[in-house]
């Protein structure tokens, strides 16, 4: 047997051997491949996790119309993305809770053409949370330094609220105090709206998207426009995505009409154009209307006998009436 081997013809038989394994492997891959995804196009799309519902209602939308394309999220405090993608060079899209992570990204060459005047489909809003009843009495910035408050602050090294959070109290002139009051330093938005909705903290400041999840469970105070912060949400498709006609053609649908409208009802900001200073923060009463739907959807949440119109709660009859069929079976 050993001869054979080492003969012309056994060489000749290894040879076919190796080759029709080599084939065989390769089909097969292929077939599981097309087995298991159908011939799918998966993209991977990294965003933080502040922007989840939203997002996943597009995905809904986008992935209807386009049954070849699949789309997974990586959701994670914005603060994380740049040490994954560093590490891993994966992913088709980005969309970071704050422009700051993304122009980090961009840096560091990982974005392709990236456009800080296009590339922005909504806005976030912040505003102030705090349990239902609201009962420290809280009702402006300046509040959050009084004696005895239980603040709830986010890190600024893994989410992007935190960096608001400095941003807000250092300008009203509190932050030494409200340091001082800080009882949560919370990894992740939603963090924040948890402990609000569950007594654990006195008050906070969210995104008004992140209140819009707890209108039953907190009450929320518009901040005044010269706290108010108007944060540009960015989107951009990555250098090294496997798959750039189509994860352009998903940042196209995010950038459009339609896709915007999915944003504001989920409380984003969509006006295009929303006046602010240097700080990015608000100069006038462009987001004022919105902040009023706000308000009124929590009060129509919490009574029953408040009318759920388009005049007094905007495009939020979606998240009302899920939290207001999510109250009843509760109770």
């Amino acid at each position: 047997m050993k001869n054979f081997f080492k003969s012309s013809k056994g060489k000749e038989f290894m040879m076919k051997l190796i080759n029709n394994l080599v084939v065989f492997l390769f089909i097969s891959s292929f077939f599981l491949v097309t087995h298991t995804y159908g011939g799918e196009k998966r993209l991977l799309f990294h965003a933080g996790l502040g922007q989840r519902m939203a997002l996943n209602e597009i995905k809904a939308v986008f992935e209807k119309r386009n049954p070849d394309i699949k789309v997974n999220f990586s959701y994670k405090g914005s603060g994380y993305f740049i040490a994954d993608i560093t590490r891993s060079k994966q992913g088709d899209l980005f969309m970071p809770g704050e422009e700051f992570y993304l122009m980090q990204a961009g840096e560091r060459g990982f974005l392709t053409d990236y456009d800080p005047k296009t590339d922005i489909p909504a806005y976030f809003v912040t505003v102030i949370i705090t349990p239902k009843g609201n009962p420290k009495n809280i009702k402006r910035i300046e509040d959050f330094a009084r004696p005895g408050i239980k603040v709830g602050l986010g890190n600024p090294r893994s989410c992007a609220i935190g960096i608001w959070h400095q941003k807000t109290f250092r300008k009203a002139g509190i932050w030494d105090k409200v340091k001082e009051n800080a009882t949560l330093s919370a990894k992740c938005i939603p963090e924040l709206g948890n402990a609000t909705q569950h007594r654990a903290i006195d008050a906070t400041i969210v995104w008004a998207t992140t209140a819009v999840l707890y209108l039953r469970d907190v009450e929320i105070i518009p901040i005044e426009h010269k706290y108010r912060g108007i944060i540009r949400l960015p989107v951009g498709v990555l250098k090294f995505a496997r798959y750039r006609e189509e994860s352009q053609k998903l940042m196209d649908f995010i950038l459009s009409e339609e896709g915007r409208a999915i944003f504001h009802k989920h409380a984003y900001a969509i006006n295009p154009v929303i006046p602010v200073d240097k700080q990015a923060f608000c100069l006038d009463g462009t987001t004022d209307k919105d902040m009023e739907y706000l308000v009124n959807a929590a009060k129509a949440v919490k009574d029953e006998s408040f009318p759920v119109t388009k005049e007094t709660i905007g495009d939020l009859a979606g998240q009302v009436l899920r939290q207001k069929k999510t109250k009843r079976a509760g109770d």
